[in-house]
């Protein structure tokens, strides 16, 4: 029996594993490992990518989210809003910046922030807003940058899983203040180990993202303020730059990949397809599915020699992280139950025709 894996590395490697190798033979013969061409070629090329006025490179999406979030000035005690169904990293950076997460509930069709709940949690401490692309979909920009403005608050779009996603024919990463990305190796562009960056149109602002990410440096052993180390390596910059002009193929394919999935699955037991809001291009980070038999379907895949991965399995206000007198529990009933019914299927753009066919044939049998 053959192995479908969730995601294979493996594949992605040998795409650009050539190139790669002869980057980095050229990197350790110069011990060009810090700073260096690579990392602004990449830094410049993004930009364009995106349209964007900028780009930091940083050591790794977490980080991206800190930063930007200490670049907006936030204080001990302000209150920003996050959706509780995403990734842990987007709610503890910023803890880590000396603030505090209020979780929202999101959207039943797509996972993704619910604007309606947002607009209830906004308190006078609420200082900003963190949106997540969750999935490669993106977020309902216009409804939630709407309520920034009207509220005044500032917008930072977690980007990490949506690198060539589009809202209305514009890149997300371009509708709030900033925009953070993960270049994790699972990541639509992802690097061979850790890697982050920070996206913007205020150069200001993006001065200060760089700044604070070199020991608030001004000059050598000269800092204005206390900042941290978090660089994007050469090494990994020349993974990026060699993987970068493959983005739109790759997310192409994925969407070709979902779909197949959404024509063969739909109407398929109780399973449940998410939904792409009109004029929207969605990238398939993720394909991901809801069934209240998440946990027998999954089983009956991997009997069958077939990956799946559950992202994820609790929403954050459930966490024990947050379980302190400081998050008290909301009831965020999507959330909840996402976290116990979602199921996510192959997906990445190596994956063969015949081999998204066995996936839905497995998942077809399942339901009989």
């Amino acid at each position: 029996m053959s192995e479908i894996p969730g995601f294979d590395l493996q594949r992605a490697v040998a795409q650009v594993g050539e190139e790669v190798h002869e980057k980095w033979l050229s990197l350790t013969e110069r011990t060009a490992f810090v700073g260096g061409a690579e990392v602004e070629v990449f830094e410049q090329s993004f930009a364009d990518y995106l349209s964007a006025a900028g780009c930091v490179g940083v050591a790794n999406g977490t980080d991206a989210l800190e930063l930007a979030i200490r670049a907006l000035d936030l204080q001990p005690g302000d209150e920003v809003v996050v959706p509780s169904y995403t990734f842990i990293a987007t709610a503890a950076a910023i803890c880590l910046a000396g603030g505090r997460p209020v979780f929202a509930d999101v959207e039943s069709a797509t996972l993704n922030l619910d604007a309606d709940d947002l607009r209830r949690r906004i308190t006078d401490r609420t200082v900003g807003v963190i949106g997540v692309h969750l999935y490669g979909r993106p977020f309902e920009v216009d409804a939630i940058a709407a309520i920034c403005r009207q509220q005044g608050l500032w917008l930072i779009e977690d980007a990490a899983q949506a690198h060539g996603a589009r809202w209305h024919g514009s890149s997300v990463g371009s509708f709030g203040r900033l925009a953070t990305w993960s270049f994790y190796p699972s990541k639509n562009l992802g690097c061979f180990g850790d890697g982050g960056a920070v996206t913007g149109n205020d150069t200001e602002l993006l001065n200060r993202v760089r700044l604070l990410a070199n020991h608030g440096r001004t000059a050598h052993y000269e800092h204005s303020e206390v900042g941290r180390n978090s660089r994007l390596d050469a090494l990994q910059a020349a993974v990026l730059n060699c993987r970068l002009p493959g983005l739109e193929a790759d997310n192409e394919r994925r969407r070709q990949i979902a779909q197949v999935y959404c024509k063969t699955l739909a109407r398929v037991g109780d399973l449940r397809l998410l939904e792409d809001r009109p004029d929207t291009l969605p990238v398939f980070h993720q394909m991901t599915v809801l069934t209240s038999q998440r946990n027998e379907l999954r089983e009956h895949l991997s009997a069958r020699g077939i990956g799946t991965a559950i992202h994820y399995p609790r929403a954050l206000h459930l966490q024990p992280a947050f379980a302190t007198d400081g998050w008290p529990v909301s009831d965020l009933p999507v959330a909840e139950a996402a976290g116990e019914q979602v199921l996510c299927l192959p997906m990445f753009p190596q994956l063969t025709d015949a081999e998204v066919d066995t996936v839905c044939e497995a998942v077809v049998d399942f339901f009989g």
